[in-house]
C-alpha cells in the first residue's frame, strides 16, 4: 500500500510539474527595412516532449553597424495579447558591452541568451551575421518572475534609429 501511494504521488507531481517552453516564433522584416537585413531562418525544433529549441540567423547587409537599438515588449494572452509588466527600449551595444551593467530585465534576457548566440561583444558590429543556435527554456536555470500563463515577448531591433527587424517569441509558463 505505501508503495502503491508514493508511486502515486510521484505520478501526480510529474503531471503538475513546473514547465516553461516555446509555443512559436516569427521574424518579420519591417517596412522601414531597407535592404538592412535579412533572416536566412527562424524555426523551433521539438528536441523531444516539453523540450522544444529556437534558431535563428539574420544576415546583415551594411557593415559595420555602430548605433543598434533593441525595444524589448512582454505581452500576456488574455482575450487577445495584452501588454505585460514590460515595454523597455535600450542600446543594445551598451548592454553587449558593459559586463558590469544593472540589473534589469533586457540584462536578464540577453544573459540568458548569450551563451547560445553570438551576441559577444560591443558595437561596431563587424559580423555579417547575428544568430541565436539550439536555444531551449529551462525553468530549472530560470524562473521567470511571471505568474503562470501565455506569453510574447517582441524584440524589435533598430538601426540608426530606424525599426528594422521584429522578432516574437512565444513561450509558455505552467506550474
Amino acid at each position: 500500500m505505501w508503495l502503491q501511494l508514493g508511486l502515486w504521488m510521484l505520478l501526480n507531481e510529474a503531471t503538475h510539474a513546473r514547465l516553461l517552453k516555446f509555443t512559436n516564433v516569427k521574424c518579420l522584416e519591417l517596412p522601414t527595412n531597407g535592404g538592412f537585413c535579412r533572416y536566412d531562418y527562424c524555426r523551433l525544433k521539438v528536441v523531444r516532449r516539453n523540450h522544444v529549441e529556437l534558431s535563428l540567423k539574420v544576415t546583415l547587409l551594411e557593415l559595420p553597424v555602430t548605433n543598434l537599438t533593441t525595444r524589448l515588449q512582454c505581452f500576456q494572452r488574455r482575450d487577445g495579447y495584452r501588454p505585460f509588466l514590460y515595454n523597455i527600449l535600450f542600446d543594445f551595444c551598451k548592454l553587449m558591452g558593459a559586463r558590469k551593467y544593472q540589473l534589469s530585465f533586457e540584462r536578464f534576457v540577453f544573459d540568458t541568451i548569450r551563451q547560445h548566440s553570438n551576441f559577444n561583444h560591443t558595437c561596431p558590429w563587424t559580423e555579417n551575421y547575428m544568430m541565436v543556435d539550439k536555444f531551449a527554456l529551462d525553468i530549472n536555470k530560470m524562473n521567470m518572475p511571471v505568474p503562470p500563463g501565455v506569453y510574447r515577448l517582441d524584440f524589435t531591433f533598430y538601426a540608426y534609429g530606424i525599426a528594422r527587424s521584429l522578432t516574437q517569441v512565444y513561450f509558455e509558463k505552467l506550474d
